[in-house]
């Protein structure tokens, strides 16, 4: 008897379980489908412009400007990092500024275009938030560059050959390869989320975030590092986080740290940094993602 009580409970628990990975899915599926079309759309029929202007970025009078356009250009950029050093090698060969490649490169760690139109499951706010902090946080990179590294080199660019010449990939490719990466995170996200949901006492969550203002930011920051593994994975984390108590700058804190440290996208960024600048790389990305969150934080 006492063991079909608990073969009944157990049951009770994994459908409660399965309905909350199936109710999270129904809800994120068109945003993530959404971003995984346009994220393809521009990879084929807009990469090639998107480095074009790049390549035209100069500066004289127009050089903020220039550092500005080139973080929008890398947040509209859909590759990820082992995509993006290769692009940035080939720029440094046209005679593109490293204070340019800086705002690139770290506008392209912070945010994509699937990225940022999954972030919209968050809320309105927080996703144009995520997308001005993201566009903020490229462009200052670019402007330190520009002052401290006017006469020394940031990047170690001499290993890498220029790219070979490839076949013209094509939509349907793309978008299957797109989604081949991303569905597996994003079923591990919604796993996780509603084993957590279940399991852990929103009480927790709001104890450790809602009343600890600026110290939450801290939290954030270092639950980004180890826990950030995939952008859309841990979209549905972060909302149920919220709703449990959790502050925006909180939540913006985390969404910036976690795509500059995730272990993929550091493990690229270490090809083209000496030590010490790499060093250099991971103090701001992770100094700018508290000071944001703190100021948000402030700001509400």
């Amino acid at each position: 008897m006492l063991n079909w009580c608990r073969w009944v409970l157990s049951m009770y628990e994994l459908s409660v379980i399965a309905d909350s990975i199936v109710t999270q899915i129904r809800e994120l599926v068109p945003y993530w489908a959404s971003g995984l079309v346009i994220g393809s759309l521009v990879s084929v029929y807009l990469s090639a412009s998107i480095a074009a202007k790049m390549a035209k970025l100069g500066g004289g009078r127009l050089q903020n400007l220039a550092i500005c356009g080139a973080s929008a250009l890398g947040v509209a950029s859909p590759l990820c990092m082992y995509g993006t050093v290769p692009v940035i090698a080939a720029f440094a060969r046209k005679g593109v500024p490293q204070h340019l490649l800086a705002a690139f490169m770290v506008g392209s760690a912070l945010l994509n275009p699937n990225l940022l139109l999954l972030s919209f499951v968050l809320g309105t706010d927080i996703a144009l938030a995520r997308l001005a902090l993201a566009l903020i946080c490229g462009a200052l990179a670019g402007v330190l560059t520009q002052l401290f590294f006017t006469h020394k080199p940031l990047f170690a660019l001499e290993r890498f050959a220029p790219p070979p010449d490839k076949a013209r990939k094509t939509f349907a490719a793309d978008l299957l390869k797109a989604f081949r990466i991303t569905a597996p995170y994003l079923l591990i996200g919604v796993t996780i989320t509603a084993l957590l949901n279940r399991y852990l006492p929103p009480d927790f969550v709001a104890g450790l975030f809602g009343q600890r203002r600026g110290l939450g930011v801290l939290f954030a920051t270092s639950l980004a590092i180890p826990l950030y593994a995939c952008g859309g994975g841990v979209i549905p984390l972060i909302r149920a986080w919220l709703h449990a108590g959790m502050g925006v700058g909180d939540a913006l804190a985390f969404m910036l740290v976690g795509p500059a440290t995730k272990i993929t996208n550091l493990s690229a960024v270490k090809m083209i940094f000496p030590a010490k600048n790499f060093a250099l790389y991971l103090a701001y990305c992770i100094g700018f993602a508290i000071a944001a969150g703190l100021v948000v934080e402030l700001i509400l």
